[in-house]
């Protein structure tokens, strides 16, 4: 009879569990749909800029190349930047507007992007 009670008692655990499992599932699946809808659309209209810098400034592919490598290597120098606290002196990252560990007012003002975001 015991046997009978754990048995029935794991089954339902189990069925919860499993469940909880298809509920995740179905939300991940509704999260990469939306992401991956998401990438097109940023796709498409990264597409058109760059037929607007072609039609309107002359701009061809190899200009496009060396202005994401540039881009590419800004984005990885902004990223490591560290500006000094006017207060602990410790050094904090510089994508940050006052100082983690004490509050206190950065001294390095570094040119940061809008796509830093």
């Amino acid at each position: 009879m015991a046997d009978d009670f754990l048995h029935q008692v794991t089954h339902v655990g189990t069925r919860e569990t499993e469940n909880v499992a298809v509920r995740q599932s179905e939300n991940n699946d509704d999260r990469l749909d939306k992401i991956e809808l998401t990438v097109k659309n940023l796709s498409l209209i990264n597409e058109a800029l760059y037929e607007i810098l072609v039609a309107k400034l002359n701009i061809n592919e190899v200009d496009l190349a060396v202005m994401i490598d540039q881009v590419s290597v800004n984005r990885a120098n902004r990223l490591d930047a560290k500006s000094t606290c006017s207060s602990c002196r410790r050094l904090v990252p510089s994508n940050r507007q006052k100082c983690m560990y004490c509050g206190g007012e950065l001294l390095d003002e570094i040119k940061i992007s809008p796509f830093d975001q």
